[in-house]
């Protein structure tokens, strides 16, 4: 009854809004494009442009494909995007309106390219337009420009990344400095040729257990182009072995274990002071995964681990991670699940994002948001970052 998900939606808008200059379209009420407008907004603190139909009663009754057209249309010319996503919401799924009919039909009338994406609310959880938009920018795009002619110096795609901001910026020069290009990132701040363009990079990596692993399967089929999944550079460890699974896949002559060793007096003193307090985490699978190991990395106590979905490999990384600790581990739970078992155990400190910021308020527990805000949290860099708020937060709790 108090879903800890959302739905098909919000996982396409979510995936599309990284490329650059493109502008979806929800063909529905007004209220599916302002509501996740306003809530991508806050959680990124950056500007969200979504257009909407405004589907009325009268409509929805009688079909609103011409007010649609007229939509695109005005989008075309208003903000001259380079890509229109067209997505339906739960009433014009649910009355069958032809977006393919109308994509069709205006495709040499405008001069952005034209997607689109079924997206009513009820066809599944927000992995499913995650998945959905992937693939379709994939098959619709990159392939009918497929192309055999490799990069000349290593270069990797980022499947699955949907946040932009200071981790991608440290991970890109961290990685050319290492000698790895990012070719793509699918979908955080690519443009149309960059997605064309997928195919000239030499390895796809995986960071999202449950939008990235169909893509790198369908890449692999399409362009025989390898994948890896894991690690995800989150934590002290997680990142040097990010990083060295890159160096080994390139044969790749660069000093990371020398890099690795000088945090190693960083790392003992925040397990001194951080061994034997409580963690709570809430998080995607992929991050989850990553934070339970990074927090026993620190000597703390992962005592709860809340997972909102699960993808192909989450519960045997987990299990991994998890090593001998004993958590209480909820997979896709109610609100009301997380909220009893914090209210019981305690724990120092939640690690999450601004949703948690209600547990926070009412049990006087500090929450840590390491899942949408601006802040560094991937690389090296970004582990001493984490280490040092939790730090923070737990002491000044006391």
């Amino acid at each position: 009854m108090e879903p800890m998900s959302t739905c098909k939606l919000f996982g396409a808008i979510r995936a599309l809004i990284g490329i650059k200059n493109t502008i979806p379209v929800i063909h529905g009420p007004r209220g599916c494009a302002y509501h996740i407008r306003y809530l991508l907004s806050v959680r990124s603190g950056s500007k969200i442009r979504i257009c909407s139909t405004e589907l009325s009663q009268e409509d929805i009754v009688f079909g609103a494909e011409n007010k649609l057209e007229e939509t695109i249309i005005a989008v075309d010319r208003t903000y001259k995007p380079d890509l229109i996503p067209i997505l339906t919401s739960c009433s014009t799924s649910i009355i069958g309106e032809d977006i393919q009919k109308v994509a069709r039909e205006l495709k040499d009338e405008i001069n952005a390219d034209i997607i689109t994406i079924s997206a009513g609310g009820f066809e599944s959880d927000q992995s499913g337009g995650y998945e959905e938009v992937l693939e379709t920018l994939i098959k619709d795009i990159t392939i009918p420009n497929q192309t055999n002619e490799k990069a000349e110096k290593p270069s990797i795609n980022l499947i699955g990344v949907f946040r932009g901001g200071p981790d991608l910026l440290k991970l890109k020069k961290t990685l050319k400095r290492m000698g790895v290009n990012i070719n793509c990132v699918l979908t955080s701040g690519s443009k149309l040729e960059d997605i064309r363009n997928i195919p000239l990079a030499h390895l796809n990596y995986s960071f999202c257990d449950i939008s990235g692993i169909i893509p790198c399967k369908i890449l692999k089929e399409e362009f025989e182009m390898p994948f890896i999944y894991y690690p995800f550079p989150m934590g002290f460890s997680n990142s040097l072995n990010f990083f060295k699974t890159l160096i080994d896949h390139f044969k790749l002559d660069y000093p990371l274990q020398r890099e690795y060793d000088k945090l190693k007096p960083s790392i003992d003193y925040f397990h001194q002071e951080l061994n034997g307090y409580k963690a709570a985490i809430i998080a995607g699978p992929t991050r989850a995964i990553a934070l339970t190991s990074f927090v026993r990395e620190l000597g703390m106590t992962p005592i709860l681990i809340s997972i909102d979905l699960i993808g192909e490999y989450t519960l045997k990384e987990l299990q991994w991670a998890i090593g001998d600790a004993k958590p209480k581990i909820l997979i896709e739970p109610e609100l009301r699940e997380i909220e009893k078992f914090i209210e019981k155990e305690k724990p120092n400190i939640i690690l999450g994002g601004l949703g948690e910021s209600y547990f926070s308020y009412n049990f006087k527990i500090p929450v840590l948001d390491v899942m949408h805000g601006k802040e560094l949290t991937l690389g090296f860099q970004g582990a001493l970052t984490i280490s040092q708020k939790i730090l923070n937060l737990i002491k000044s709790n006391f």
